[in-house]
C-alpha cells in the first residue's frame, strides 16, 4: 500500500474514531502501536512504563474523542502525545533508553550511490556495527531528531511539533548530527554523505 493510501486509511479511522466509532479506534491502536511503543522505548529501558503510557493515552483519547481535534499527521500527533507522556512521568534530562539499538540495516533498503560499494567492501554488519558506535556518540537530542528524520520518516515541520521546538532548531540538529556522524563513523560516513536534511 502506498504512503498516500496509508495516509488516507490513517486520516478516514481518525476521523470514524472520533464519532465514537470504536472499531475504527481498534483499527488506529493496531496500526500505530509496535511503532509508538519502539519510540518509547527510546526514553526509557522500562517497556511496562511504555505500556502504561500507551494504555493511558489511548484511554485519554478515546474518553475525550468528542473534543479531540482534527489532523492531518495521526502518527505524529500520536507520536507528540506519547512523548509528553513520558517526559512528564521520567522528567526531560533523565532519559535512560538506547538509541543505539536502531536497526540501522533498514536504512540501507533504499538506493543510495554509495550503498553497493559500503556494503561489498565491508560488509554490511560491520558498516551497522560502525554506525551504532557513531550514533552513540550523538546527543540524545541529536539521537532523537535523526531517529525521528530516517526511522519514523518525519519530516522537518512534523519533527518540530513532535519535539515542541522550532524548525530553525531540527534543521541545526540534523546539520550538527549528520556532521558529528560523517566524522565518527568512518567508512560508514560514505553512507551518511547521501542522507537528506529534508
Amino acid at each position: 500500500m502506498s504512503a498516500v493510501n496509508l495516509l488516507g486509511e490513517d486520516l478516514f479511522l481518525w476521523n470514524e474514531y472520533r464519532t465514537g466509532n470504536a472499531d475504527a479506534f481498534g483499527a488506529l491502536i493496531r496500526v500505530h502501536y509496535s511503532d509508538l511503543f519502539h519510540y518509547g522505548t527510546r526514553f526509557t529501558r522500562d517497556a511496562e512504563l511504555v505500556k502504561d503510557c500507551l494504555q493511558d493515552l489511548f484511554l485519554e483519547l478515546w474518553i475525550n474523542r468528542e473534543t479531540i481535534s482534527e489532523t492531518s499527521f495521526v502518527k505524529y500527533y500520536l507520536l507528540k502525545a506519547l512523548r509528553r507522556k513520558l517526559t512528564r512521568k521520567i522528567g526531560r534530562s533523565r532519559y535512560t533508553g538506547s538509541w543505539e539499538e536502531l536497526h540501522f540495516e533498514s536504512l540501507f533498503s533504499g538506493s543510495y550511490p554509495v550503498e553497493n560499494n559500503a556494503i561489498r567492501e565491508e560488509g554490511l554488519p560491520e558498516l551497522t556495527k560502525k554506525m551504532r558506535h557513531a550514533v552513540s556518540g550523538l546527543s540524545k537530542r541529536q539521537q532523537e531528531v535523526v531517529y525521528l528524520r530516517y526511522y519514523v520518516d518525519a519530516d522537518i515541520e512534523e519533527i518540530a511539533e513532535i519535539m515542541s521546538v522550532n524548525r530553525q532548531s531540527v534543521y541545526n540538529l540534523l546539520h550538527e548530527s549528520l556532521k558529528k556522524l560523517k566524522k565518527l563513523s568512518g567508512k560508514a560516513s560514505r553512507f551518511f554523505l547521501f542522507l537528506p536534511l529534508i
